[in-house]
């Protein structure tokens, strides 16, 4: 999972700084990170699962049982706001391609 987030952690970096001025570099960065946001889904699905598994099998209150399993697996919501965040700059390069393609 770290060699995923950092991988979208460069993509976003160079993206940021205006690296992939060309169609061609654009679309494959892009290409790059719809790729990673689904191996980081993978994850997150995974975290899900381990979360809801915790969760359920505490025998104590619901509230409590919450409080262990966000403990527990604190990537589900690492990996659901980085998700969020990398959806975002996905669509904004998929946005800048569109531009790219009516010039």
């Amino acid at each position: 999972m770290n060699d995923i987030l950092s991988d979208i952690a460069n993509i976003i970096r160079r993206y940021e700084i205006g690296e992939f001025i060309s169609k061609d570099k654009l679309i494959d960065a892009t290409r790059k990170l719809s790729c990673n946001i689904f191996y980081l889904t993978e994850h997150n699905i995974t975290a899900f699962r381990e979360y809801n598994t915790i969760k359920y099998n505490e025998n104590t209150s619901v509230s409590k049982a919450e409080i262990k399993a966000h403990e527990e697996v604190p990537e589900l919501r690492m990996t659901r706001k980085i998700l969020e965040a990398a959806r975002g700059v996905s669509i904004a390069m998929n946005n800048e391609l569109s531009i790219m393609k009516r010039d």
